[in-house]
Protein backbone atom coordinates (compact mmCIF):
# COMPACT_ATOMS: atom_id res chain seq x y z
CA UNK A 1 0.00 0.00 0.00
CA UNK A 2 1.41 3.34 -1.02
CA UNK A 3 1.12 6.45 1.13
CA UNK A 4 3.63 8.19 -1.13
CA UNK A 5 1.62 10.87 -2.87
CA UNK A 6 2.48 11.48 -6.51
CA UNK A 7 0.78 13.53 -9.20
CA UNK A 8 0.67 11.13 -12.15
CA UNK A 9 -1.02 10.99 -15.52
CA UNK A 10 -3.69 8.36 -16.11
CA UNK A 11 -1.52 6.62 -18.66
CA UNK A 12 1.01 5.75 -15.95
CA UNK A 13 -1.60 3.97 -13.82
CA UNK A 14 -3.07 2.15 -16.81
CA UNK A 15 0.34 0.95 -17.94
CA UNK A 16 0.80 -0.73 -14.55
CA UNK A 17 -2.69 -2.04 -13.84
CA UNK A 18 -4.81 -1.55 -16.96
CA UNK A 19 -5.11 -5.28 -17.64
CA UNK A 20 -7.47 -5.44 -14.66
CA UNK A 21 -10.05 -3.50 -16.70
CA UNK A 22 -10.14 -5.82 -19.70
CA UNK A 23 -13.66 -7.09 -20.33
CA UNK A 24 -15.20 -5.08 -17.48
CA UNK A 25 -18.38 -3.02 -17.36
CA UNK A 26 -17.95 0.51 -15.99
CA UNK A 27 -20.55 3.18 -15.23
CA UNK A 28 -19.30 6.77 -15.03
CA UNK A 29 -21.45 9.78 -14.07
CA UNK A 30 -20.89 13.37 -15.15
CA UNK A 31 -19.42 12.66 -18.58
CA UNK A 32 -18.77 15.61 -20.89
CA UNK A 33 -16.01 16.89 -23.13
CA UNK A 34 -14.56 19.20 -20.48
CA UNK A 35 -14.85 16.94 -17.44
CA UNK A 36 -12.66 14.54 -15.49
CA UNK A 37 -15.34 11.93 -16.17
CA UNK A 38 -14.99 12.41 -19.93
CA UNK A 39 -11.22 12.08 -19.71
CA UNK A 40 -11.65 9.00 -17.53
CA UNK A 41 -13.89 7.34 -20.11
CA UNK A 42 -11.39 7.91 -22.91
CA UNK A 43 -8.52 6.66 -20.77
CA UNK A 44 -10.37 3.53 -19.64
CA UNK A 45 -11.30 2.69 -23.23
CA UNK A 46 -7.61 2.11 -23.95
CA UNK A 47 -7.71 -0.87 -21.54
CA UNK A 48 -10.39 -2.73 -23.55
CA UNK A 49 -13.37 -2.81 -21.18
CA UNK A 50 -16.46 -4.61 -22.46
CA UNK A 51 -18.84 -1.70 -21.89
CA UNK A 52 -18.60 1.92 -20.77
CA UNK A 53 -21.93 3.31 -19.56
CA UNK A 54 -21.65 7.08 -19.81
CA UNK A 55 -24.11 9.10 -17.77
CA UNK A 56 -25.06 12.76 -18.17
CA UNK A 57 -28.08 15.06 -18.16
CA UNK A 58 -28.14 15.19 -21.96
CA UNK A 59 -26.88 12.86 -24.68
CA UNK A 60 -25.17 15.79 -26.40
CA UNK A 61 -22.76 16.01 -23.45
CA UNK A 62 -21.35 12.53 -24.08
CA UNK A 63 -21.45 12.48 -27.89
CA UNK A 64 -17.94 13.91 -28.28
CA UNK A 65 -16.48 11.41 -25.83
CA UNK A 66 -18.23 8.53 -27.57
CA UNK A 67 -16.80 9.71 -30.89
CA UNK A 68 -13.27 9.82 -29.46
CA UNK A 69 -13.63 6.30 -28.08
CA UNK A 70 -15.07 4.94 -31.33
CA UNK A 71 -12.18 6.46 -33.27
CA UNK A 72 -9.44 5.16 -30.97
CA UNK A 73 -10.99 1.86 -29.81
CA UNK A 74 -13.81 0.86 -32.17
CA UNK A 75 -14.36 -2.48 -30.42
CA UNK A 76 -15.16 -0.88 -27.05
CA UNK A 77 -18.90 -0.51 -26.60
CA UNK A 78 -20.36 2.65 -25.09
CA UNK A 79 -23.87 3.37 -23.92
CA UNK A 80 -25.45 6.68 -22.96
CA UNK A 81 -27.39 6.76 -19.69
CA UNK A 82 -29.68 9.73 -19.17
CA UNK A 83 -29.62 10.77 -15.53
CA UNK A 84 -30.34 14.08 -13.83
CA UNK A 85 -28.87 13.97 -10.32
CA UNK A 86 -31.01 16.90 -9.21
CA UNK A 87 -34.09 14.64 -9.39
CA UNK A 88 -34.09 11.40 -7.40
CA UNK A 89 -36.91 9.95 -9.49
CA UNK A 90 -34.71 10.49 -12.55
CA UNK A 91 -31.94 8.56 -10.77
CA UNK A 92 -34.36 5.73 -10.04
CA UNK A 93 -35.59 5.71 -13.65
CA UNK A 94 -32.02 5.63 -14.93
CA UNK A 95 -31.23 2.58 -12.83
CA UNK A 96 -34.41 0.89 -14.01
CA UNK A 97 -33.33 1.45 -17.62
CA UNK A 98 -30.28 -0.72 -16.93
CA UNK A 99 -32.44 -3.81 -16.40
CA UNK A 100 -30.61 -5.58 -19.21
CA UNK A 101 -27.17 -5.03 -17.60
CA UNK A 102 -26.70 -7.93 -15.22
CA UNK A 103 -23.58 -6.67 -13.50
CA UNK A 104 -21.42 -3.57 -13.12
CA UNK A 105 -17.77 -4.00 -12.20
CA UNK A 106 -17.00 -0.37 -11.43
CA UNK A 107 -19.31 2.49 -10.45
CA UNK A 108 -17.56 5.85 -10.64
CA UNK A 109 -19.55 8.81 -9.29
CA UNK A 110 -17.85 11.89 -10.71
CA UNK A 111 -20.75 14.24 -11.49
CA UNK A 112 -21.15 17.29 -9.34
CA UNK A 113 -21.76 21.02 -9.07
CA UNK A 114 -19.51 23.63 -7.50
CA UNK A 115 -20.36 27.04 -6.02
CA UNK A 116 -23.72 27.61 -7.76
CA UNK A 117 -26.14 30.29 -6.56
CA UNK A 118 -28.56 28.94 -3.97
CA UNK A 119 -31.19 26.64 -5.38
CA UNK A 120 -32.95 23.44 -4.44
CA UNK A 121 -33.20 20.13 -6.24
CA UNK A 122 -36.57 18.80 -7.32
CA UNK A 123 -36.73 16.95 -4.00
CA UNK A 124 -36.13 20.12 -1.98
CA UNK A 125 -32.44 19.74 -1.07
CA UNK A 126 -29.76 22.41 -1.30
CA UNK A 127 -28.36 21.74 -4.76
CA UNK A 128 -24.76 20.87 -3.89
CA UNK A 129 -25.74 18.42 -1.16
CA UNK A 130 -28.46 16.98 -3.37
CA UNK A 131 -26.42 16.52 -6.54
CA UNK A 132 -22.98 15.83 -5.09
CA UNK A 133 -24.03 13.51 -2.30
CA UNK A 134 -27.68 12.48 -1.85
CA UNK A 135 -28.11 11.40 -5.47
CA UNK A 136 -25.02 9.24 -5.11
CA UNK A 137 -26.40 7.70 -1.91
CA UNK A 138 -29.48 6.60 -3.85
CA UNK A 139 -27.54 5.56 -6.95
CA UNK A 140 -25.14 3.36 -4.99
CA UNK A 141 -27.98 1.81 -3.03
CA UNK A 142 -29.91 0.90 -6.18
CA UNK A 143 -26.88 -0.38 -8.12
CA UNK A 144 -25.34 -2.38 -5.29
CA UNK A 145 -26.98 -5.65 -6.46
CA UNK A 146 -25.28 -5.26 -9.86
CA UNK A 147 -21.93 -4.56 -8.19
CA UNK A 148 -22.35 -7.63 -6.01
CA UNK A 149 -23.15 -9.64 -9.13
CA UNK A 150 -19.77 -8.64 -10.57
CA UNK A 151 -18.01 -10.51 -7.77
CA UNK A 152 -14.81 -9.67 -5.89
CA UNK A 153 -12.76 -6.63 -6.91
CA UNK A 154 -15.69 -4.55 -8.08
CA UNK A 155 -15.45 -0.95 -6.97
CA UNK A 156 -17.45 2.10 -5.93
CA UNK A 157 -15.54 5.34 -6.36
CA UNK A 158 -16.96 8.60 -5.00
CA UNK A 159 -15.41 11.81 -6.27
CA UNK A 160 -14.68 14.27 -3.48
CA UNK A 161 -12.42 17.31 -3.16
CA UNK A 162 -9.77 18.83 -0.95
CA UNK A 163 -12.63 21.11 0.16
CA UNK A 164 -13.71 18.21 2.36
CA UNK A 165 -10.83 19.26 4.59
CA UNK A 166 -12.65 22.55 5.15
CA UNK A 167 -16.05 20.90 5.31
CA UNK A 168 -18.49 19.44 7.79
CA UNK A 169 -22.10 18.33 7.66
CA UNK A 170 -24.39 20.82 9.39
CA UNK A 171 -26.77 18.18 10.67
CA UNK A 172 -29.14 20.72 12.20
CA UNK A 173 -29.45 22.80 9.03
CA UNK A 174 -28.15 21.11 5.88
CA UNK A 175 -30.29 23.43 3.73
CA UNK A 176 -28.79 26.59 5.25
CA UNK A 177 -32.11 27.99 6.47
CA UNK A 178 -33.56 27.77 2.96
CA UNK A 179 -30.72 29.86 1.61
CA UNK A 180 -30.67 32.60 4.24
CA UNK A 181 -27.28 31.46 5.59
CA UNK A 182 -26.01 29.99 2.31
CA UNK A 183 -22.35 30.36 1.39
CA UNK A 184 -21.51 28.42 -1.79
CA UNK A 185 -18.04 27.43 -0.58
CA UNK A 186 -19.33 26.24 2.79
CA UNK A 187 -22.07 24.24 1.07
CA UNK A 188 -19.54 22.71 -1.34
CA UNK A 189 -17.41 21.74 1.64
CA UNK A 190 -20.44 20.15 3.30
CA UNK A 191 -21.28 18.08 0.22
CA UNK A 192 -17.72 16.81 -0.03
CA UNK A 193 -17.53 16.04 3.66
CA UNK A 194 -20.67 13.94 3.18
CA UNK A 195 -19.09 12.14 0.23
CA UNK A 196 -15.99 11.24 2.25
CA UNK A 197 -18.00 10.05 5.25
CA UNK A 198 -20.33 8.02 3.02
CA UNK A 199 -17.36 6.23 1.46
CA UNK A 200 -15.92 5.61 4.92
CA UNK A 201 -19.15 4.14 6.22
CA UNK A 202 -19.91 2.11 3.08
CA UNK A 203 -16.39 0.71 2.97
CA UNK A 204 -16.78 -0.51 6.53
CA UNK A 205 -20.18 -2.07 5.82
CA UNK A 206 -18.91 -3.89 2.70
CA UNK A 207 -15.50 -4.92 4.03
CA UNK A 208 -16.37 -8.63 4.05
CA UNK A 209 -17.67 -8.57 0.46
CA UNK A 210 -14.41 -7.52 -1.23
CA UNK A 211 -16.09 -4.56 -2.94
CA UNK A 212 -13.64 -1.66 -3.00
CA UNK A 213 -14.97 1.71 -1.87
CA UNK A 214 -12.91 4.90 -2.02
CA UNK A 215 -13.44 8.64 -2.01
CA UNK A 216 -11.05 10.51 -4.26
CA UNK A 217 -9.57 13.99 -4.29
CA UNK A 218 -8.66 14.52 -7.96
CA UNK A 219 -6.57 17.59 -7.19
CA UNK A 220 -7.01 21.09 -8.55
CA UNK A 221 -8.14 20.32 -12.10
CA UNK A 222 -9.19 22.82 -14.75
CA UNK A 223 -12.55 21.47 -15.92
CA UNK A 224 -16.15 22.39 -16.58
CA UNK A 225 -16.87 22.00 -12.86
CA UNK A 226 -15.70 25.59 -12.36
CA UNK A 227 -18.41 27.05 -14.59
CA UNK A 228 -20.15 28.70 -11.61
CA UNK A 229 -16.94 30.11 -10.14
CA UNK A 230 -16.74 33.91 -10.24
CA UNK A 231 -14.05 35.38 -12.52
CA UNK A 232 -11.98 36.40 -9.51
CA UNK A 233 -11.91 32.87 -8.06
CA UNK A 234 -8.58 31.89 -9.64
CA UNK A 235 -7.07 35.14 -8.39
CA UNK A 236 -8.37 34.33 -4.91
CA UNK A 237 -6.76 30.88 -5.04
CA UNK A 238 -3.46 32.48 -6.04
CA UNK A 239 -3.73 34.84 -3.06
CA UNK A 240 -4.41 31.93 -0.73
CA UNK A 241 -1.29 30.17 -2.00
CA UNK A 242 0.80 33.29 -1.41
CA UNK A 243 -0.55 33.55 2.14
CA UNK A 244 0.77 30.09 3.01
CA UNK A 245 -0.85 26.81 4.03
CA UNK A 246 -4.59 26.39 4.55
CA UNK A 247 -5.89 25.15 7.90
CA UNK A 248 -8.47 22.38 8.35
CA UNK A 249 -11.16 22.20 11.04
CA UNK A 250 -8.71 20.61 13.50
CA UNK A 251 -6.16 23.36 12.97
CA UNK A 252 -3.84 21.24 10.84
CA UNK A 253 -2.14 23.00 7.95
CA UNK A 254 -2.07 21.79 4.36
CA UNK A 255 -0.93 23.11 1.01
CA UNK A 256 -3.25 24.00 -1.85
CA UNK A 257 -2.40 21.58 -4.69
CA UNK A 258 -1.07 22.85 -8.01
CA UNK A 259 -3.38 23.11 -11.00
CA UNK A 260 -3.28 20.07 -13.28
CA UNK A 261 -5.11 18.68 -16.30
CA UNK A 262 -7.87 16.12 -16.54
CA UNK A 263 -5.47 13.20 -17.14
CA UNK A 264 -3.90 13.82 -13.74
CA UNK A 265 -7.34 14.28 -12.22
CA UNK A 266 -8.56 10.95 -13.57
CA UNK A 267 -5.43 9.10 -12.45
CA UNK A 268 -6.37 8.84 -8.78
CA UNK A 269 -9.83 7.60 -9.80
CA UNK A 270 -8.19 4.79 -11.77
CA UNK A 271 -5.95 4.04 -8.79
CA UNK A 272 -9.10 3.69 -6.67
CA UNK A 273 -10.65 1.34 -9.21
CA UNK A 274 -7.84 -1.11 -9.87
CA UNK A 275 -4.61 -0.58 -7.91
CA UNK A 276 -4.15 -3.95 -6.13
CA UNK A 277 -1.88 -2.50 -3.46
CA UNK A 278 -4.75 -0.62 -1.77
CA UNK A 279 -7.42 -3.32 -1.86
CA UNK A 280 -7.27 -3.82 1.92
CA UNK A 281 -7.90 -0.12 2.63
CA UNK A 282 -11.49 0.12 1.41
CA UNK A 283 -13.29 3.20 2.66
CA UNK A 284 -10.17 5.32 2.51
CA UNK A 285 -9.72 8.80 1.10
CA UNK A 286 -7.24 8.93 -1.78
CA UNK A 287 -5.17 11.93 -2.79
CA UNK A 288 -2.45 11.98 -5.45
CA UNK A 289 -2.72 8.22 -6.02
CA UNK A 290 -2.19 7.27 -2.38
CA UNK A 291 -4.21 6.39 0.71
CA UNK A 292 -4.43 9.71 2.55
CA UNK A 293 -6.68 9.23 5.57
CA UNK A 294 -4.10 11.10 7.64
CA UNK A 295 -5.36 14.26 5.92
CA UNK A 296 -8.90 13.95 7.29
CA UNK A 297 -10.04 16.00 10.28
CA UNK A 298 -11.96 14.42 13.15
CA UNK A 299 -15.46 15.41 11.96
CA UNK A 300 -14.84 13.18 8.93
CA UNK A 301 -13.42 10.22 10.86
CA UNK A 302 -16.00 10.24 13.67
CA UNK A 303 -18.04 7.04 13.32
CA UNK A 304 -20.99 8.62 15.14
CA UNK A 305 -21.12 11.22 12.37
CA UNK A 306 -21.09 8.45 9.77
CA UNK A 307 -24.10 6.83 11.42
CA UNK A 308 -25.96 10.13 11.72
CA UNK A 309 -25.28 10.94 8.07
CA UNK A 310 -26.49 7.51 6.96
CA UNK A 311 -29.75 7.82 8.91
CA UNK A 312 -30.28 11.40 7.74
CA UNK A 313 -29.71 10.32 4.13
CA UNK A 314 -32.21 7.48 4.40
CA UNK A 315 -34.81 9.87 5.82
CA UNK A 316 -34.19 12.63 3.26
CA UNK A 317 -34.27 10.30 0.25
CA UNK A 318 -36.92 7.88 1.57
CA UNK A 319 -34.53 5.06 0.69
CA UNK A 320 -33.79 2.52 3.41
CA UNK A 321 -30.22 1.41 2.67
CA UNK A 322 -29.45 -1.79 4.57
CA UNK A 323 -26.13 -3.43 3.76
Amino acid sequence: MSTNQQILRSEVILEKYGKNLEGKTVLITGVSDDSIAGELAVQLASADPALLILSARAESKVAGIQAKIKSAKPDVKTRFLHMDLSDLDAVRNAVESLHDVNHIDHLVCVAGVMFPPYSKTKDGFESQLGVNYLANFVLVKLLLPKLRAAGPSSSIVIMASSMARQGKVYFGDVNFSNGETYDPMVAYGQSNAARVMFAKSLGEKLKNEKIRVFSVDPGAVHSGLQRHCPPEFLDQVAEWKKAGPMVDLDGNSYEIPPWTGTSEGAATVITAMIDPTIKDYSGSYLNQNAVSDHELHTHLTNTANWAELWEMSENMTSEKFSV
